[in-house]
């Protein structure tokens, strides 16, 4: 099977590897629904960054402390609160929204982006992808529908996730430049494992042996989840990956309708469609803008299913 599949063209590996990826930032978003009906979206947090250490340990023990040695520490240590509130607020979005509805509004990742990198940055953004940024809200809008009784206060979270997984995005932009993967990632759950020790203290009750096994099962799938997301990029072209990504809606879509009986409203389909359509513009105009200036590798060292995505440049969860 092994030789079989090196055979394979550059193309189906990559499709393979783009797509497994989709499929385990799914399933990861489904274990952490089971886990967080037991204990708090806090505790669900630590527990994740917790076994990531674990699992990320020997690997930094194996390759030796010189790839930690780092003069950028303040910044690692921004981008590990940012990915640590990420986290919390995604984990609660997954808690108390329809699964399809979360993961469609943090598709706004990319147009956040967009708006802090011109903001903070000062990046120039042409028109097209203001119009991008807009057409992409114009969407969310759909879908949370603001200042109606259908609009819940929970929508509100994953977009607040996204935001700070954007932030974190702009930061990864600069730590790429002088810092090796193994570092970023080290460090990323070095840094979110006591930060979000902190909130999981105020609620904390012993998890049963079954959620440990959920939450161990949630760091090696993101783990696993991300090396899938390298082997594709290095078989294809991003343009050719990025449209992957976004299958996870329709996954998810499937498996929480199957699991918890959840529909899917009917604004998902054409607020979801203008978000991903906008995003995947950004993301992809984004990539080619940086191509011309200077060369970028996608950030592995995210934690979650949104920040490990190619669009965000970083998790999450």
């Amino acid at each position: 099977m092994k030789n079989w599949f090196k055979n394979q063209s550059a193309p189906v590996q990559a499709s393979f590897y783009a797509l497994s990826a989709a499929i385990l930032a799914a399933c990861f978003t489904l274990t952490i629904r089971f886990a967080t009906a037991e204990i708090h979206p806090y505790q669900a947090v630590f527990l994740r960054f917790l076994f990531g250490l674990i699992m990320i340990a020997p690997i930094v023990m194996h390759r030796g402390l010189g790839e930690l040695r780092t003069k950028r520490l303040p910044l690692l240590g921004l981008r590990g609160v940012l990915s640590a509130a990420e986290m919390c607020l995604w984990f609660m979005a997954v808690l108390y929204l329809p699964l399809a509805e979360a993961t469609t509004l943090n598709f706004t990742v990319p147009l956040f982006g967009t708006i802090l990198a011109a903001l903070i940055l000062r990046e120039t953004v042409r028109i097209h992808r203001w119009l991008a940024v807009l057409v992409g809200f114009v969407g969310v809008g759909l879908i949370i529908q603001p200042g109606t009784a259908a609009m819940q206060p929970a929508s509100l979270l994953p977009i607040a996730a996204a935001i700070c997984m954007a932030s974190a995005g702009l930061i990864t932009k600069r730590l790429v430049a002088t810092e090796g993967t193994t570092a970023l990632l080290f460090y990323l759950m070095l840094i979110t494992t006591p930060v979000s020790l902190i909130p999981a203290l105020l609620v904390w009750q012993t998890p049963s042996w079954p959620v440990l096994g959920l939450m161990a099962l949630a760091a090696l799938m993101m783990n696993v989840m991300q090396v899938c997301n390298v082997k594709a990029l290095q078989l294809a072209d991003y343009s050719f990956f990025v449209g992957f990504s976004y299958l996870r809606l329709p996954i998810i879509a499937i498996l929480a309708l199957m699991l918890f009986g959840e529909i899917p409203d009917i604004w998902i389909l054409p607020g979801g469609a203008l978000i991903i359509a906008a995003a995947i513009y950004v993301a992809l105009r984004e990539r080619k803008i940086g191509k011309s200036v200077t060369p970028t590798v996608p950030d592995i060292a995210a934690q979650d299913p949104v920040a490990a995505t190619p669009e965000g440049r970083h998790s999450g969860p």
